[in-house]
């Protein structure tokens, strides 16, 4: 696998990934050695499936499996022997792929920020003197009650006020018959 960084504006950056061929042969080779032991194809007994059998029939679903996972591998292992500390998820865009072919592709990637801390003690912030009257801290605190209820069951008898909630079962019914609601 060779990658080449290309450095964008700011902190994005391309990596330019190529696996070669053989690469992908022998990830393909272990795939359809786990796919013949476990298939069951008629004429064939477990396990004696024949390669070129296994790619006429599942070719395109094997390769598309091994070219996720090599994509996943790769993508992981680029950005972590590079030292990118990735933002958010890599966009991916495939150049060139094939069963005869090297895999080429490109990961688009955004770079967290490196930030320096300093010392809090060398950072300065102005203080202010805030000071609240007791009439605001009791709006407020009134404010929140008053949007805080707790309902309490009362006498059924009563009359509702505004204001109250109230909770009641009916039943209706349609030329006699009854009717949900």
């Amino acid at each position: 696998m060779k990658v080449t960084v290309q450095n964008k504006n700011g902190l994005n950056k391309d990596l330019k990934v190529l696996v070669d061929r053989k690469t992908l042969e022998k990830y393909l080779n272990e795939k359809y050695e786990e796919v013949s032991k476990t298939v069951q194809l008629k004429g064939f007994r477990p396990g004696k499936v024949p390669k070129e059998v296994l790619k006429r029939q599942f070719g395109k679903a094997i390769y598309g499996e091994v070219l996720d996972k090599v994509l996943k591998e790769t993508t992981t292992k680029a950005i972590t022997d590079n030292n990118i500390k990735p933002a958010g998820q890599p966009k991916i865009d495939l150049k060139s792929f094939g069963e005869d072919k090297d895999l080429e592709y490109i990961i688009s990637v955004t770079e967290l920020p490196k930030i320096d801390l300093k010392q809090i003690e060398n950072i300065k912030a102005d203080e202010y003197e805030v000071t609240i009257e007791s009439k605001e801290i009791d709006n407020r605190i009134s404010e929140i009650a008053k949007n805080q209820k707790n309902f309490v069951d009362v006498d059924p008898a009563k009359v509702a006020n505004e204001g109250d909630l109230v909770a009641f079962d009916y039943k209706a019914t349609v030329d006699g018959n009854d009717f949900k609601g």
